[in-house]
């Protein structure tokens, strides 16, 4: 459910909107509403960023190469945040983060899980200039 809201842009910040969103083919009001849900979300998460992937905006684990749902099922395959960390080696505090991301939007996560699953030909078509190993 969304409802209306303004709010005033400096000239600058109105421009690089309206660019990038020809460049989308989407409304800037509809780029901008999703920039404010990320940046709240990454106030109120800072063990969380969001990157552009090409299945969309997707959320990691900052500084990290590891999407948010890839955290939640470490976590689960190790039997907890501690033991995910040292598997992962990166700090214990980004992984509880990231869980706490995950029960906050948990109904991201298993789009999020499908999409980071599909099969090698398909990623291919996405990003046609990589080159996968076999």
């Amino acid at each position: 459910m969304t409802r209306p809201f303004s709010l005033r842009l400096e000239t600058g910040a109105l421009g690089r909107l309206e660019r990038l969103a020809r460049r989308r083919g989407l409304p800037p009001a509809t780029i901008g509403a999703a920039y404010v849900d990320e940046g709240t979300r990454t106030d109120l998460h800072p063990s969380v960023e969001f990157r552009s992937t090409p299945a969309g905006r997707t959320a990691y684990v900052r500084g990290t190469r590891l999407q948010v749902w890839m955290a939640l099922d470490a976590i689960r395959d190790f039997g907890g945040v501690e033991k995910a960390a040292r598997a992962l080696r990166i700090p214990a505090l980004l992984l509880a983060g990231a869980q706490n991301y995950g029960q906050e939007f948990p109904e991201e996560m298993p789009a999020c899980r499908e999409e980071g699953r599909r099969p090698l030909e398909d990623i291919a078509r996405l990003v046609p200039n990589h080159c996968f190993l076999p």
